[in-house]
């Protein structure tokens, strides 16, 4: 602890001790009758403990009830939050670690300023055999806290509030999201206990794309710009002088090169060396709508989609009421392209009509993504997989109804919508799963850090998966 904070609570201890003895002036209680009081309380009402959590860790608080309202031990309280506590003027000041916010209270009196301004307490502040107890929910909304829960779950610092989505870990454990709702776009990094800072207002860095081992997100400007973003610093740096269009970042698995679809028709696959600058094209082979390009681990083979459209038929003449168009192959479809072979061509490993998302590559070489039926005869999402020599496509989870999929540390995180709800589930290569989370709010991304721990959007809310528990960081 500070000296400061221990100087500070030492006088206010030594100062509400002495608010007992009659007649002292400029103390707590400074009346005879304000004193008689305070001893016949002493007499009348027993103290006892209660158990809280704050930031995560527990802590014991006294408490008593007064006018049948419980009352906390304002210097536990303060101890807890890392507050400290000073006297001033017959008023007892106290400022949150942070020097943000100061609450200014007098016992016996319900009235109280919070950076200057006054509000009241239900229940006055009472001092009883030496310590002051207070109201729990206004001293801790005074001081830039919050009560997260009925279960005495509390944090030191007020979640903040609004609409989040495009969440990513950087390499400390800390959630950075972007907040869509302001007048510009932010984003903001929030740590375990909900802390947060604005981290970045760069507009074109929400739904960066962040490295493996989360030093770097990148992320590309309106023209056709690469960016590399410091997850610690928040620093921006420019990767190469290449402007040609990119779309669907994706690190490689040793964090040295990025891959994208380039061109205006999204008709090249191509990546970037993160140290030289220099763009490889790796296919150019005129399809267009490619989309979601992903790497092997090995580094060996590209996995992709490929919007495919209707096909145009006309007569000789090319007459308008001769054109027809053959929509019986359009749609998704994922192809893959060895790249250890030189001049190799696009193979094509899927044909149905079904809608296909969230491409990625486990890490024995199998491809998996979400299929979708456009007809609602299947009504659930399933997950498929695409074995590594891309002969076969089967159900990998045909009983869920599959939202997301992302492959994080050789594993494969599944989120699923329920009736009223969502599961989380980590599925093996054999199809088992184990269920992670469950919550009856409608989740709509994921994504896993290194270590395993998962952050969702939760209607809108960033929340922390820990241990099979969820925390919400924002409100």
């Amino acid at each position: 602890m500070k000296n400061s904070k221990m100087l500070g609570m030492a006088l206010a201890t030594a100062v509400l001790a002495s608010a007992t003895a009659v007649g002292t002036a400029g103390a707590a209680v400074n009346t005879k009758a304000g004193n008689a009081g305070a001893k016949s309380t002493v007499a009348q009402i027993k103290t006892s403990n209660v158990k809280l959590t704050v930031d995560g860790s527990p802590v014991s608080v006294k408490t008593v009830t007064a006018e049948k309202t419980m009352l906390y031990s304002l210097r536990d309280l303060a101890n807890a939050l890392g507050a400290d506590i000073k006297l001033s003027g017959g008023n007892l000041i106290i400022q949150d670690a942070l020097q943000l916010y100061e609450l200014s209270l007098k016992v016996g009196s319900k009235d109280y300023r919070v950076n200057g301004e006054t509000v009241q307490f239900g229940t006055a502040p009472q001092q009883i055999g030496g310590t002051v107890y207070v109201e729990l929910s206004p001293v801790i909304e005074a001081l830039g806290g919050e009560i997260l829960s009925a279960k005495g779950e509390l944090s030191s610092v007020g979640r903040l509030s609004g609409q989040f989505d495009l969440p990513f870990f950087d390499a400390a454990g800390n959630v950075i999201a972007a907040k869509e709702d302001g007048e510009v776009p932010q984003l903001i990094k929030l740590d375990s206990a909900g802390r947060y800072e604005v981290f970045s207002s760069n507009q074109n860095a929400a739904g960066a794309v962040v490295s493996p081992d989360g030093s770097q997100a990148a992320f590309t400007d309106e023209n056709g710009g690469l960016y590399l973003l410091n997850t610690v610093s928040g620093l921006v740096k420019q990767l190469g002088k290449d402007t040609s269009v990119k779309t669907d970042l994706s690190w490689s698995q040793d964090g040295k090169s990025l891959y994208f679809i380039q061109g205006d028709k999204q008709e090249k696959i191509a990546y970037i060396s993160v140290d030289t600058g220099k763009v490889t094209e790796l296919l150019a082979d005129k399809v267009e709508n490619k989309s979601g390009v992903r790497v092997t681990e090995d580094g060996k083979k590209a996995i992709y989609f490929v919007q495919v459209t209707g096909k145009a038929e006309t007569d000789k003449e090319g007459t308008e009421e001769s054109l027809k168009i053959d929509y019986s192959k359009a749609g998704t479809q994922v192809f893959s392209l060895d790249l250890a072979t030189k001049d190799s061509k696009p193979v094509q490993l899927t044909s149905d009509a079904y809608n296909k998302l969230y491409l990625s590559v486990l890490a024995d070489g199998r491809a998996i993504y979400v299929s979708a039926d456009p007809d609602g005869v299947i009504p659930n999402s399933v997950l498929k997989v695409i074995s590594a020599d891309g002969k076969n496509v089967a159900d990998l989870t045909g009983d869920l109804d599959v939202v997301s999929a992302v492959v994080s540390g050789g594993k494969l995180i599944v989120l699923a919508a329920l009736e009223n709800g969502s599961k989380v589930y980590e599925v093996a290569s054999s199809g088992v799963k184990t269920e992670l989370y469950s919550t009856d709010k409608d989740v709509t991304e994921l994504t896993v850090s290194k270590t395993g721990t998962i952050a969702l959007i939760a209607e809108g809310k960033v929340v922390l998966v820990q241990g099979g528990k969820g925390t919400e960081l924002t409100k």
